[in-house]
């Protein structure tokens, strides 16, 4: 079965940047944002604002429905988005046979996202929430691949890089980790079961 290869990231760390720079590699690769509109909406109802929130649970479930439909071509997909494992997870709860998933993270410092997205317009609520949400994703993915001082280019090299060395899981407790996102924690328990024996 196909590896899953979830890139989240908080607003402005550079994901739909770095995005067209994946058409050059062998993988199918999307991102979250592309469904949406121009005004962050899809099918006249606005989904990328905060007060849309109530509508994001079903929004995550359209794509986990979209990456299953990528995923029957046998090859890997990188999809970007702003989901933790757990958001994901709950999203894919219930949508079948769950692929390997391999998760990393788009980062850039403080700095950089507060100019990108003071650039869109963002006000200063909006940009402390991002920061916020990056510090957060700091905590629940280890895999970093910084944007800041790099082009996208090389970013989606780097990316391209990973998706082409990741093994599947292959462990017991993969097995066992029918949820879709719950991979590298069954790997971690595994890990650290080891460890303790």
């Amino acid at each position: 079965m196909a590896t899953l290869h979830l890139v989240t990231g908080a607003p402005g760390s550079g994901k739909s940047t770095v995005l067209p720079h994946l058409a050059e590699h062998p993988f199918a690769a999307a991102d979250f944002d592309e469904l949406l509109d121009a005004d962050g909406s899809l099918m006249g109802t606005v989904v990328a604002r905060p007060s849309a929130s109530p509508l994001w649970p079903a929004y995550n479930r359209l794509w986990v429905r979209i990456i299953g439909m990528m995923l029957r071509g046998g090859g890997p997909v990188l999809v970007t988005c702003p989901l933790t494992p757990d958001e994901w997870a709950a999203a894919a709860a219930g949508a079948g046979d769950a692929p390997p998933v391999a998760w990393a993270r788009l980062d850039c410092d403080d700095a950089d996202r507060r100019a990108r997205l003071a650039a869109r317009g963002w006000g200063p609520d909006r940009v402390v929430d991002a920061i916020e949400d990056a510090h957060a994703l700091r905590r629940l993915v280890d895999r970093e691949f910084t944007t800041s001082g790099r082009g996208a280019a090389e970013v989606a090299a780097d990316l391209a890089a990973w998706v082409a060395t990741a093994k599947e899981p292959r462990s017991r407790h993969v097995e066992r980790a029918r949820r879709w996102g719950a991979v590298e924690d069954a790997e971690a328990s595994h890990t650290q079961e080891k460890r303790h024996r």
